[in-house]
């Protein structure tokens, strides 16, 4: 992989910095007292695994393998059933 070319570093840092404020939105919507249960723990999964993908895709160009690890895991975290 090459480094980041100069006129497109801008489209990254807008993917990660958008990513960390939808992180820090779910961690503000956790209840204090209620614990970090299984419905943040997935919404945490989704925005971590979404803005990785976004940035792989950006990186190399590619796409398929991508939408590949961000389909197996978002099927992963709607697909669970609650243990209650």
């Amino acid at each position: 992989m090459d480094r980041i070319p100069a006129d497109q570093w801008w489209i990254y840092a807008f993917v990660i910095g958008f990513g960390l404020a939808s992180l820090l939105v779910v961690m503000k919507l956790v209840k204090p007292g209620s614990g970090f249960g299984p419905f943040n723990l997935r919404a945490v999964g989704m925005v971590l695994v979404a803005t990785f993908a976004t940035v792989v895709t950006l990186w190399t160009g590619d796409a398929s393998a991508s939408m590949a690890i961000l389909g197996a895991v978002a099927g992963y975290l709607f697909g669970l059933k609650d243990q209650l």
